[in-house]
């Protein structure tokens, strides 16, 4: 019934039908809608489109949004060199550039082969750090205690915070502990350098930067330092950096009066026994020590 009032008003709005011919062909309701209808669209000019204008003004909005905005469409396989480059990149990356760290915890040593054959002992609570690249550049970072056994090549260089040292090929051992800074040559010779200011040292040889100061000495000297067979010694050293190694073999917390903390201290303690360490630290300098119930360790006088 929709579909022919629709033909009815179409006819209707043609003129090819009367308003008396609709009125007997809708009911009285429909009249009054199609009027409706008729009344809404008189005066309104429905023109047929101009084609070819209007295709004219497309193309140049298109030409203009053209301009305004370039899109740069890069080929795929651009795609890829741009990936195998980096891929290339990281890859030289990790394989020549980035740093090896190994870092020992406490009362732990490690050994460590490197690339060149050369051997390290890293004492405990210390980091050696190197890149991939070292059997062509034969430089590390230290931070702590290590005794280096070098193969003899190219110039091989330890790097801290406080000095360096340079060798060819021999045996030495390096401490660089906040500002304590100590140098032990144990066969051939090294270059220590601390602030600008150098120091060789050949086999027996020692020197020692601590609080701007330098020492140096000479003795006869084992093979290797003490504490890689499981003792620490120490040279006329103040207390409280004896202390200092102590806390790293053990890992405890001890507390000393501050008066003491210069003091010189020339002597030894195990690694292995830690109430025999406490004893050989305290009993030369006559000192107490008691433990309290978290474990600290209190030194008094």
């Amino acid at each position: 019934m929709e579909e022919i009032n629709e033909t009815y008003l179409s006819d209707w709005l043609a003129n090819k039908i009367t308003d008396e011919q609709l009125k007997g062909l809708v009911s009285a309701e429909d009249f009054v809608a199609f009027q409706k209808i008729k009344n809404t669209l008189s005066g309104v000019e429905i023109t047929n489109p101009d084609l070819e204008q209007n295709f004219i003004a497309i193309k140049q909005k298109l030409a203009d949004k053209k301009q305004t905005k370039q899109v740069k469409v890069v080929p795929i396989w651009r795609y890829a060199s741009i990936a195998a480059g980096l891929l290339i990149f990281f890859s030289l990356y990790y394989s020549f550039i980035a740093e090896n760290k190994i870092a020992t915890g406490y009362g732990n040593t490690e050994i460590i082969t490197l690339a060149d054959n050369s051997k390290v002992s890293l004492n405990s609570k210390s980091t050696l750090a190197y890149s991939n690249i070292f059997k062509y550049k034969r430089t590390l970072q230290l931070e702590g205690e290590a005794f280096f056994e070098v193969q003899k090549g190219s110039a091989f260089t330890v790097e801290t915070a406080l000095g360096d040292v340079r060798v060819l090929g021999t045996k030495f051992n390096v401490i660089a502990f906040d500002d304590f800074f100590e140098v032990v040559c144990y066969e051939g010779k090294v270059k220590v350098t601390q602030k600008e200011k150098s120091t060789i040292l050949t086999r027996g040889e020692s020197v020692r930067f601590y609080h701007s100061i330098s020492e140096n000495w000479a003795s006869k000297t084992a093979v290797k330092p003490s504490w890689i067979s499981g003792e620490s010694s120490f040279k006329n050293v103040p207390i409280h950096y004896v202390i200092n190694q102590f806390e790293n073999q053990y890992n405890v917390d001890v507390a000393f009066p501050n008066n003491i903390k210069e003091v010189k201290f020339t002597g030894t303690f195990t690694n292995k026994d830690l109430q025999v360490a406490l004893q050989s630290i305290c009993l030369p300098m006559h000192l107490k020590f008691t433990k309290n119930n978290t474990g600290k360790i209190i030194i008094s006088e």
